[in-house]
């Protein structure tokens, strides 16, 4: 049956005759599929949503890698920075923190005005 031949047009045993009959039944779509495939038009398709949160976390994970990196990759940098954490005063490093944890608190609230933008926009 799977032959190129002339008289491969007709099957030569009921086998044959049994999967060509399969395979036209197969290829030939339902009555009632094709009145509803042709009644309604494809729904365009939505564009792939941006996650901008995400983005703004990638950007400062990627800055802080690159300042250890920038601060690790040099030993007379790294011992800069040692001889500094060790000379901060109590005062200086609980304000420090207080910055820092700020910091992220606000990331946290422009991400979540982002994340509400974008559901306004759907």
């Amino acid at each position: 049956m799977t032959t190129n031949s002339n008289d491969s047009a007709q099957p030569k045993n009921e086998a044959d005759a049994a999967v060509t009959a399969i395979l036209t039944e197969w290829g030939t779509p339902a009555a009632d599929e094709t009145a509803t495939t042709s009644a309604t038009s494809p729904a365009p398709t939505a564009r792939p949503t941006v996650r901008w949160g995400a983005l703004v976390w990638a950007l400062l994970f990627g800055a802080t890698a690159a300042t250890t990196l920038w601060v690790l990759l040099d030993p007379a940098r790294r011992d800069d920075v040692g001889d500094w954490l060790l000379t901060l005063s109590p005062l200086t490093a609980t304000f420090s923190v207080v910055i820092v944890v700020g910091v992220v608190v606000a990331l946290f609230g422009v991400v979540g005005l982002i994340r509400r933008g974008e559901r306004a926009r759907r």
